[in-house]
């Protein structure tokens, strides 16, 4: 992989990822799609960028950018491919994991790495019989002779799991009955105790999803994010903790298809021949695009105010990161739609990029957490006396 290292001015950073996206992403996208291919060299040019070991802190070799630092970055990304900003985020929840729960022996085995960009990472909750809920999680993780971990159970969704090289995944670790968070090594990942399959998908095309198997695995290396003393039955704190970050990179990534979008309804609306004019010649033109305009500028403030939130670490962190998300990505949903009535048919068409939006835009619904799920969360806190 790549060496890397990001910027320290994020301006500088967002101006090599729009030239990025504009030189190599946006020309390319439709066949990547198409073949649902991320090629290695465009995500080791992300490595390069330092996308993954931004969050890294400078003491370990990193930028020590934060999240608002990012956020320009993230949409950038974003409005080429939802996939790339996507490809980055595990990595980025690992490093949030590290920083914030890990022990500094931990901190100091996989943090440079990262940095270098010579490790990526996965992050894994997700079962057949639980979706997310920490309730219903049954993989299991007992004590190894000699050290490490023996793992059983099954996982799914675990974004680039495949290729990266160590999984934050949830578990019950034997001395707890609550959940922790397990770091694992990928040595042993595809043998006959750690079985892989990808998953095929309709949307967050290129972006790998494997499904896990875990038959009575010995990891040697595995061990409990924090340690037995802090970390033994935290894994849920300790994963809810870090999701803030997750979740304003899937609202950068709505919001960088709702800049897609109406990038679209301004083409279809001045290059659109109607009469002796064009299509924004007319009032409803006009008002579509007013709609996209606004909304656009309210999700953009609500972002960089959860950004600004998460990098404070503020008690509003939470529920603002959650606002985000479910805004952001409600609203992609709803400017594809507004965009496509512009293009009528012709955004149904094969390859259009108004027809690839408008399957993309739902997923940033479901990502870190579906909106439903994060509503009633939202909602609890306002509702107990």
């Amino acid at each position: 992989m790549a060496l890397a290292h990001a910027p320290a001015d994020p301006s500088t950073l967002h101006d090599a990822v729009a030239a990025f996206v504009d030189d190599t992403v946006l020309p390319q996208v439709a066949t990547w799609d198409a073949q649902d291919e991320l090629p290695a060299a465009v995500l080791q040019r992300l490595v390069a960028l330092g996308l993954t070991g931004a969050l890294v802190p400078a003491g370990y070799g990193g930028a020590g950018l934060g999240v608002a630092d990012l956020v320009p970055a993230w949409r950038a990304l974003s409005q080429g491919w939802i996939s790339l900003t996507g490809a980055v985020n595990p990595t980025g929840l690992a490093v949030a994991l590290l920083v914030r729960h890990g022990t500094e022996a931990q901190r100091e085995r996989w943090l440079p790495g990262i940095a270098r960009g010579e490790l990526l990472a996965s992050f894994s909750i997700t079962e057949p019989q639980a979706g997310s809920d920490l309730g219903r999680l049954e993989t299991t993780a007992r004590r190894r002779q000699g050290g490490g971990l023996i793992l059983d159970g099954d996982k799914r969704w675990v974004a680039g799991g495949v290729s990266s090289d160590v999984i934050f995944l949830m578990a019950e670790v034997e001395g707890s009955q609550k959940p922790s968070c397990v770091i694992l090594p990928a040595a042993g990942r595809g043998s006959a105790s750690w079985t892989l399959e990808e998953i095929d998908k309709l949307g967050y095309r290129g972006v790998e999803s494997a499904a896990y198997r875990f038959t009575a695995h010995a990891a040697p290396g595995a061990e409990v994010l924090g340690g037995d003393e802090d970390g033994l039955g935290a894994g849920a704190r300790q994963m809810l903790d870090v999701l803030d970050v997750g979740r304003v990179n899937v609202a950068c990534r709505a919001l960088g298809i709702v800049d897609r979008a109406l990038a679209c309804a301004l083409d279809e609306s001045t290059g659109r021949a109607i009469g002796d004019g064009v299509l924004g010649d007319h009032t409803h033109a006009q008002l579509r695009v007013g709609e996209l305009v606004a909304r656009r500028a309210a999700v953009a403030a609500l972002v960089d105010q959860a950004a600004a939130a998460v990098d404070a670490r503020a008690g509003t962190a939470r529920e603002l990161s959650t606002a985000a998300k479910v805004v952001a990505s409600d609203t992609a949903v709803w400017a594809v739609d507004r965009a496509a009535r512009l293009a009528a048919s012709r955004s149904f068409a094969a390859g259009d990029e108004l027809a690839r939006l408008r399957r993309d835009a739902p997923q940033t619904q479901i990502g870190e957490g579906a909106n439903d799920a994060l509503l009633m969360a939202l909602a609890k806190p306002h509702l107990d006396p």
